[in-house]
């Protein structure tokens, strides 16, 4: 497992936070491969949806979900990006490295133009591998 550097997690919580100035986002934040919250959050003025507790164990989950689906790389190449639409919550996972951008969203949020934004935001930040 790669630990971030403070410089890195500085830049994660930066692009976090210019994400969350999107319309109609939620929260953004950068999950380590443990399914850890390391950068980002909610956006000031916005309550989750979840307990704590579920708000970890999704964390996990999203990060399990990527693992699985990378399995599938050497045959149908690497994942861009996971969305799905629920009912009361669009929710995007956006590999960086090991790492995932989750990023919540109202469920009527233009779901293309925060996976553009997130890929430009968070595609310029390198993280070292040691």
């Amino acid at each position: 497992m790669a630990l971030l550097t403070a410089d890195e997690i500085k830049k994660l919580d930066n692009a976090c936070g210019i994400l969350s100035n999107e319309d109609k986002v939620r929260h953004v934040g950068v999950i380590n491969e443990l399914g850890r919250l390391v950068a980002g959050g909610f956006k000031k003025g916005k309550s989750p949806l979840l307990e704590d507790e579920k708000i970890s164990m999704t964390y996990m989950q999203m990060q399990l979900d990527f693992k699985m689906r990378k399995e599938l790389d050497d045959v149908l190449g690497p994942i861009d990006y996971i969305a799905s639409r629920r009912t009361k919550q669009l929710i995007i996972s956006v590999p960086i490295g090991e790492n995932l951008v989750l990023i919540s969203a109202e469920p009527d949020a233009d779901d293309k133009l925060i996976i553009k934004k997130a890929e430009e935001l968070f595609d310029d930040i390198t993280i070292k591998t040691i």
